[in-house]
């Protein structure tokens, strides 16, 4: 992995960082519907006399997302994290009330755990883990003098959540936001024709997008994933619409998998003109309710109606194979769709619909390892300054660096808070001292935040700037320090503030200077676990195949790719390792498939004795041993299907594919298995 050439991240923004059109689609609804939502939480926190109704407007720009399902997503966790935060600050109030260093140092390490846990989930259940985290620092440490406020502190900030939840949820409902139901609908229709169409070419044996191309592919795909997570929240039966659209989604990755494979064999292999003539016409006909069995078998009945004497040798039987899955496979990517639009009964099929996903448990623990150093850099300064508003910095830290943890790049985030809240403080000392004075009505405060809260949703949008939009929009009220006697002094103005730049500070020396992300160790790291792996697939132990494991594969793929592309992805090394790690992955996943089929084999009586002898072999044998005995194994297995009866022919046919295909992906990495001392004890 040394021969990979690092390019230097860059963590500044520019001019080209600018949205390009510069107001995406989208933007006008989406801005007015989050100022509407600011309003209504201020006028009913400033209505409930909250001590903090500042807090109300925080929590709208903090969940505000332009999709219904996104907003309600976020909010259910942002109520549970928040329920989660304040029982932790409860606790640890009543054990180290009377000791400082101790309530420090239980706040540090559970922001540390949140954060780790933040790390490894997915979507908003991060988020959900991140809030659980922070919170402690909004409600243990702001009373840390004052102990016997804890209850009190803790009921305002869960009563500025819980209306800043029910504001943007009432303005959705009022407005009809854009429903993520229908946007995930649409995305999967959109998807199926692209796979459909990729299929297609694979089949004819046309040109196919190359490994990087094809992951690309499968990350969009699977991004679709956190999708289905906000739609749950907008649709009735969501759990089994839900499974339907990850139905869909596994159908369409196993057709991206098989489709790649089909374009190999006929690029490599030689393939009878009868069986390429048949799967293509099969191909060109309308998805049935066949499967992979049940396929082979239809196609080996009209191949053998047309030339009795025809029976398959190794090649043919790994082309009838990945045919027989890639056609069988649409049916599921129909029924799929089908399922999540109309709620549709789809059978044993649904319980196919899981998704394994890739943790990388080193990154966590850096997250985590970050932010414990962050909080005690910054409870250091404070300590030492002796200022009671010094708080408000720790409290803005460890929330700042908790949410990086999610971000892909921290650097840009922590860029993002530095330049957020100094905006935020420049925009504040204009409003507060030029502007507010001289408004006595809501509805002038409301007019006034328009522009603040438009501005604040564009740079969102836009991935390059979305960092500093948060950290302007979510902080900008509190900077602001809006309450219901707006206090203007300049003392007390600058005296919070300048903590709060403080925070900003230590983020941006902890998230870009000290712990900036490191593209070579994060493609090290899931190489690591590509290898580990595969290891324990060739030791007969690995995962089983499935849904799970082929989600799994490709979205390690993905956060690969990611990493490659930051690395330089047009450099032609960079591009070699990375195909030979998609090879690697492709063995493994040929292995667990191979043995899926003879442990099927292994319950028929006339394939039992072969199943168990190729069982054995792919276990232990050495790969010369394997090169020489596999073909043999492939050709004893379609000499039963000369003879065998239906169900047992058409499975011989496909324990015989796939150890062809054991075959053929083991001669193509046997460089790569030594270049990176894999499997030493089958040399």
């Amino acid at each position: 992995m040394s021969e990979g050439v690092e390019t230097r991240i860059r963590w500044w923004p520019v001019p080209a960082d600018l949205p390009n059109p510069p107001f995406p689609p989208g933007w006008i609804g989406f801005s007015l519907r989050s100022w509407a939502a600011v309003c209504l939480a201020l006028a009913t926190a400033f209505w409930a006399q909250l001590d903090s109704p500042a807090g109300a407007a925080v929590t709208v720009m903090i969940i505000t997302q332009p999709l219904r399902g996104q907003a309600l997503s976020k909010a259910l966790y942002r109520l549970v994290g928040t329920a989660l935060g304040v029982g932790a600050s409860i606790l640890l109030i009543a054990c180290f009330s009377q000791d400082r260093g101790m309530m420090l140092g239980g706040c540090a390490l559970w922001l540390a755990g949140c954060t780790y846990i933040g790390s490894l989930e997915r979507h908003f259940r991060s988020y959900g883990a991140l809030l659980a985290g922070y919170t402690i620092a909004l409600v243990a440490i702001n009373v840390i003098d004052t102990p016997q406020n804890v209850f009190d502190v803790a009921l305002s900030r869960a009563s500025c959540v819980a209306i800043g939840i029910a504001s943007v949820a009432f303005i959705n409902m009022l407005t009809g936001s854009p429903k993520a139901w229908q946007k995930l609908a649409d995305s999967l229709e959109a998807k199926a024709g692209q796979i459909r169409a990729f299929g297609r070419d694979a089949m004819r044996g046309d040109s196919v997008p190359d490994a990087m191309e094809t992951t690309a592919i499968a990350g969009e795909i699977l991004s679709l994933s956190a999708q289905i997570t906000y739609a749950r929240t907008e649709i009735d039966r969501s759990t089994r619409r839900s499974a339907g659209a990850r139905l869909a989604i596994i159908g369409m990755l196993t057709v991206l998998g098989s489709g790649r494979a089909i374009a190999h064999i006929l690029r490599h292999k030689s393939v009878s003109a009868l069986a390429h003539r048949h799967v293509l016409a099969w191909h060109e006909l309308r998805e049935d309710n066949s499967d992979r069995y049940e396929t082979v078998g239809s196609l080996m009945d009209a191949m053998q109606a047309e030339a009795p004497d025809y029976h398959p040798d190794a090649h043919d039987a790994h082309f009838l194979e990945r045919s027989a899955v890639m056609l069988s496979n649409r049916l599921h990517i129909a029924t799929g769709i089908d399922t999540l639009q109309h709620a549709t009964p789809a059978g044993n099929a649904l319980k196919l619909a899981q998704l394994g996903q890739h943790a990388d448990h080193v990154a966590a623990f850096i997250n985590a390892l970050r932010v414990l150093l962050g909080f005690s850099i910054t409870a250091g300064l404070c300590i030492a300054s002796d200022q009671p508003a010094s708080m408000a910095a720790l409290s803005q830290a460890a929330l700042i660096l908790t949410l990086a943890s999610t971000a892909l790049d921290t650097s840009q985030f922590g860029m993002g808070a530095i330049l957020g809240l100094s905006l935020a403080v420049a925009v504040a000392i204009v409003m507060n001292y030029f502007v507010l004075p001289h408004i006595a009505a809501f509805g002038a405060l409301a007019l006034v935040f328009l522009p603040h809260t438009i501005f604040a949703c564009v740079m969102l949008m836009n991935a390059r700037t979305s960092a500093i939009g948060f950290n302007y929009g979510a902080f900008f009220p509190i900077i602001l320090g809006l309450s219901n006697h707006q206090d203007y002094d300049p003392l007390a103005f600058i005296s919070r503030n300048i903590f709060y730049l403080i925070s900003g500070v230590v983020a941006f020396v902890i998230l870009v200077l000290l712990f900036p992300p490191t593209p070579k160790s994060r493609r090290f790291r899931i190489a690591a676990s590509i290898g580990q792996d595969l290891e324990a697939q060739l030791h007969g132990n690995g995962k089983p195949a499935g849904a799970r494991l082929l989600s799994l594969k490709y979205d390690r793929l993905a956060q690969l790719l990611t990493w490659t592309k930051r690395m330089d992805a047009h450099r032609r090394v960079n591009r070699h390792v990375f195909n030979r790690l998609v090879m690697l992955e492709d063995l493994a996943t040929t292995l667990a498939r191979v043995r899926h089929y003879l442990d099927e084999a292994a319950a028929s009586p006339c394939l039992r004795l072969l199943a168990t002898e190729a069982h054995g072999l792919i276990n232990t044998a050495s790969f010369p041993t394997l090169d020489h005995a596999l073909p043999q194994i492939s050709n004893r297995f379609l000499d039963i299907a000369r003879t065998a009866r239906d169900h047992e022919r058409n499975l011989a046919v496909l324990c015989a594919g796939s150890l062809e295909a054991v075959r053929s992906t083991l001669e193509d990495n046997r460089s790569t298995l030594r270049h990176f001392g894999l499997g030493r004890r089958r040399w």
